[in-house]
């Protein structure tokens, strides 16, 4: 009997020893299959967001343009006997540049004119009859139409001699001449280009927002790498439609008689102030979340921080106007936001 109740003791304990391990074990096995995360607490750096006012002015590059530049080109059609300009030539308004051969229009006028001095010698004679009953009224009409005619063809052909001698439309400096004396031209060939320096024009893209801002002939501030000192302009025009990005073109105009003087084709900042102040609440750009499509911010609440979107409004190196999503006093996270998600454990570094 005692040796039985031993046996039973020793199944027993061993039994207990088993459970006991596999206890153990499946803790472990537990424990390793659902580690305890550690909790990091991250140190950043915050700023209070403030009730702060804005600058509105803003600046825009754009090229340089001639305020007029035209291709100067052939209204009638004959054989160019003389060209009066090359490339670089500085000429005035009305100046010729080109003569055409005009001798077949010569010919032509000095029969019109023979033929209206015969003309007006029938007129006479026409009516000197009729008050002798030798002729009839009739007769004198056809005579006055034929010499009226006569008189239209004159200032046709006059009007074609005179485009036989081209003229320059403005002053300016001419660039790219194309022809050269004893070539054959036709209408619309072109002989030159003829540039205007004197003034020149600056074409920019105004956001929605900034072309509610500006009106025409206000002024502007133009600055180049060439020019020393700045420039002042004037908004000449500001288109009333906005292109296929939602642009609105303005087209700068400035005078360009300065000591330094900037050629067409030459890149410009140009600066906008309409001389207004935004107020608004304001936190610096480093507290804009980077990469994200919709402004967003991360929140300081204590030791947690709250991802939060905001709406913009103006922005400028420093400092960013939030429109919507922040209140005045709370803080936003300027640094160390590459490793924060929402809700996580942070620091605050002063």
């Amino acid at each position: 009997m005692k040796k039985k109740l031993l046996t039973i003791a020793i199944i027993a304990a061993l039994t207990g020893s088993i459970v006991i391990v596999l206890a153990n074990n499946k803790a472990k096995i537990n424990k390793a299959a659902n580690p305890v995360k550690e909790k990091i607490v991250i140190p950043v750096k915050v700023h209070q967001v403030k009730a702060d006012s804005f600058n509105v002015s803003f600046s825009l590059n754009g090229t340089t343009a001639p305020a007029r530049e035209v291709k100067i080109a052939s209204e009638v059609q004959g054989k160019l006997v003389a060209l009066y300009i090359k490339n670089g030539d500085l000429i005035r308004s009305g100046q010729v540049i080109a003569r055409l051969d005009a001798g077949v229009y010569s010919a032509q006028l000095s029969s019109i004119r023979s033929s209206l001095a015969k003309a007006a010698l029938d007129i006479d004679r026409y009516t000197h009859l009729i008050s002798l009953g030798g002729a009839t009224q009739m007769q004198l009409e056809n005579v006055k139409l034929q010499h009226t005619s006569l008189l239209a063809q004159q200032k046709e052909i006059l009007e074609q001699m005179e485009h036989m001698q081209i003229r320059a439309p403005f002053s300016g400096k001419i660039e790219n001449v194309t022809v050269e004396t004893g070539s054959y031209v036709t209408f619309g060939t072109v002989l030159a280009q003829l540039i205007d320096n004197a003034s020149l024009k600056i074409n920019v893209f105004l956001s929605e927002h900034e072309a509610f801002e500006v009106k025409t002939a206000q002024a502007v501030t133009i600055t180049s790498a060439v020019l020393s000192q700045p420039q002042t302009g004037h908004i000449s025009m500001i288109s009333d439609k906005a292109d296929a990005s939602g642009k609105f073109l303005a087209e700068i105009s400035f005078a360009n008689d300065k000591e330094e003087q900037l050629k067409a084709g030459m890149l410009a900042d140009v600066t906008f102030a309409p001389g207004t102040i935004a107020e608004g609440l304001s936190i610096p750009v480093s507290a804009l979340l980077a990469g994200a499509k919709q402004p967003k911010v991360y929140i300081a609440n204590g030791q947690q921080v709250t991802l939060r979107d905001i709406r913009t409004g103006l922005v400028t190196p420093a400092k960013i106007q939030v429109l919507e999503g922040l209140q005045a006093g709370e803080k936003v996270v300027t640094s160390g936001q590459l490793n924060l998600e929402n809700g996580a454990a942070i620091s605050i570094n002063q």
